[in-house]
């Protein structure tokens, strides 16, 4: 079926509805508050960036264990390079490459995840590690699409996920359970308890999945659990403490491409987080002062392994020192790093291998919020970057929002990005450089968003233009192959989201985005369009999801063809009780042969049945 026909039809799937609805009342949440984009809880429509949101809700009625493959369905140009049944591995041949607006990178380093507005990356590679992010642990998913360094430095290049961490919010004791089991000995549980007293809260979750496996002709088992706790004290209504370690122990075996199949390659790795946030808000003065830790060790049989920690402090207040304006003060400070060993290389390709390597980053930031009457808000904001490797750099951003009617909003802004050297560009392996300066990219977008029929239609339009230079890469024809700043791209195009909720029984959203990328990268499709429906019939709730790629790039080399496919998943839960629900989900119902990674093959039909339960 034709792209175009496809989108047709389930604009027509959205919006027919309309006519037949009678009045109802509001439940689409009209202007919700957002953190991400600004350091201070601010309405979505007075945020000149492009955020997208996912609630708790959204979270538990999806089903998944991992926060991000929900992702694809709720964000218009997200693309997640998945790999199996479930987990996602670590180093080359692994999945959990994370695309926003067909930015991507191999590692995944051009897109940053964040917990609790805190960086999270692999302290070598700089890229995030996806097994860690466990759905049990978070309240709520903020996406900045597009540029987001002016707030959050390197590595925001695409975007910025904030993953919000939960607590308990009530008196007494409150958790959940879940267990399932599917296709290829697939197995998914997860717990968590919550306990609240006063001024005091904590929780506690623990996590597990694993898989037998679905390739044939290698093994391609993986097996992952994670425990986190988080605790907190309010001292006042101003002035809060709250704390939270994790840790992910994961076995991966990377199969290797269908041309090549691996009989075994067994990669071991373990994960780990601890941050201290202490906040504060009397009114015209807010903010934090987050400490964070991450480390990880890693482990392949093929001789690899490794140790690397990145460790920071973020502080920031937000000042209101004339009516309607906020203005942020931020300091960023990172360090991050580590030491790789590989005793099966020949000594000329154990470059920078044995030795620890380290770089400290200090960022200053400043950004000012201005709203001008009752429908003009205007935001630009400046980071300074110290890097002890490179020296400085400076990022601009700006950018406005108006309110041309009620409710509906005019956005623009402009923005620039980096990514720093990481250690591995740097000092690890022949083809590192020493030499090289950070990446840059420019992010300009406009667009709108609407809410009409009575609020119960909310819609959005961005068009974008990202174009990025002095990209790290290695070129084979150089002798030896060495990295240097010889890159660029231009990706331009436009990404939409329509949604509609007549009432709490039943919503349906559909997402489209459309990127024309200058140059054969991958992971940045050329259309991107998903939609999903949630339909509750009496004790039933019935979720169909359907995604729709064309134009994939999944190799670099130009005589092979782009991947196009089409996806149905659907989604049935039954209320047993009001605690406990059962559920049957059904993946790739077409039985689709797709690569998103040439040479590896996805895994056809695939189900899983379970429970949850709530005490």
């Amino acid at each position: 079926m034709k792209i175009s026909r496809i989108i047709g039809f389930l604009l027509f799937c959205c919006t027919a509805p309309l006519m037949a609805q009678e009045k109802d009342s509001l439940i689409i949440a009209l202007d919700e508050a957002v953190v991400t984009g600004t350091r201070i809880a601010r309405q979505k429509s007075k945020v000149t960036a492009s955020i997208s949101t996912i609630s708790r809700e959204t979270i538990d009625r999806s089903g998944e264990l991992n926060v991000l493959p929900l992702l694809a369905y709720q964000v218009p140009g997200f693309l997640l390079n998945d790999r199996s049944i479930t987990g996602f591995g670590v180093g080359p041949g692994s999945g959990g490459n994370i695309s926003i607006r067909g930015i991507s990178g191999t590692p995944n380093n051009r897109v940053l995840v964040l917990i609790d507005g805190q960086p999270q990356y692999m302290g070598i590679f700089a890229h995030p590690i996806a097994d860690a992010y466990s759905a049990s642990d978070i309240e709520r998913v903020e996406i900045q699409r597009g540029a987001a360094s002016v707030l959050y430095g390197s590595n925001a290049m695409g975007g910025a996920i904030n993953l919000i961490t939960r607590k308990a919010t009530k008196e007494g004791w409150q958790g959940s359970a879940n267990l399932g089991y599917g296709s290829f000995g697939t197995f998914m549980g997860s717990a968590n308890a919550a306990y609240k007293q006063d001024k005091f809260h904590s929780l506690v979750a623990i996590n597990r999945n694993s898989t037998s496996g679905f390739r044939a002709d290698a093994a391609d088992n993986f097996e992952n659990t994670t425990g986190y706790l988080k605790m907190g004290y309010a001292f006042s209504p101003a002035l809060s403490l709250s704390g939270d370690v994790q840790l992910a122990d994961a076995t991966y075996y990377q199969p290797g491409p269908i041309a090549a199949p691996l009989e075994e390659d067994k990669r071991e790795y373990l994960r780990g987080r601890a941050a201290i946030s202490l906040r504060n808000d009397w009114g015209n003065v807010s903010g934090a002062l987050l400490l964070f830790h991450n480390f990880g060790e890693h482990e392949f049989q093929t001789g690899f392994s490794s140790k690397d920690q990145n460790q920071g402090i973020t502080f920031y207040q937000n000042l209101s020192l004339l009516p309607k304006q906020v203005l942020t003060l931020g300091i960023d400070y990172k360090r991050f790093g580590g030491k790789a060993f590989n005793e099966t290389l020949p000594p000329p390709a154990r470059t920078g291998l044995g030795v620890q390597h380290t770089i400290h980053e200090t960022d200053l930031y400043l950004q000012a919020q201005q709203d001008l009457g009752e429908k003009t808000s205007i935001n630009a904001g400046l980071r300074q970057v110290s890097n002890s490797h490179y020296g400085k750099k400076l990022l601009p951003g700006f950018g406005i929002a108006y309110q041309a009617r009620k409710n509906f909003t005019l956005k623009a802004s402009s923005s620039k990005a980096f990514r720093s050297p990481s250690v591995v560009d740097l000092f690890l392996f022949p083809s590192s450089n020493e030499l090289l300066e950070p990446e840059e990219l420019w992010n300009h977008e406009a667009g709108f968003q609407t809410h009409i029929l009575d609020s119960k239609l909310s819609l959005e339009l961005m068009a974008f233009m990202a174009k990025g230079s002095n990209l790290i890469q290695i070129n084979p024809m150089d002798t030896p192959p060495i990295g240097s700043n010889s890159g660029s791209f231009l990706n331009k195009g436009m990404e939409s989201q329509i949604r509609y909720q007549s009432s709490a029984s039943w919503k349906v959203m559909l997402n489209y985005a459309y990127v024309d990328a200058s140059k054969n990268i991958l992971f940045a499709p050329k259309h991107n369009l998903s939609f999903q429906a949630d339909l509750q019939v009496k004790k039933f709730t019935i979720i169909p999801s359907m995604r729709v790629i064309g134009g994939l790039r999944n190799s670099l080399l130009e005589t092979d063809e782009n991947e196009n496919y089409t996806l149905l998943d659907l989604r049935v839960m039954y209320a047993i009780s009001p605690k406990v629900k059962a559920y049957v989900t059904g993946k790739n119902l077409l039985n689709t042969a797709y690569q998103l990674e040439k040479g590896f093959p996805m895994p056809g039909i695939n189900v899983m049945t379970g429970i949850h339960l709530k005490f």
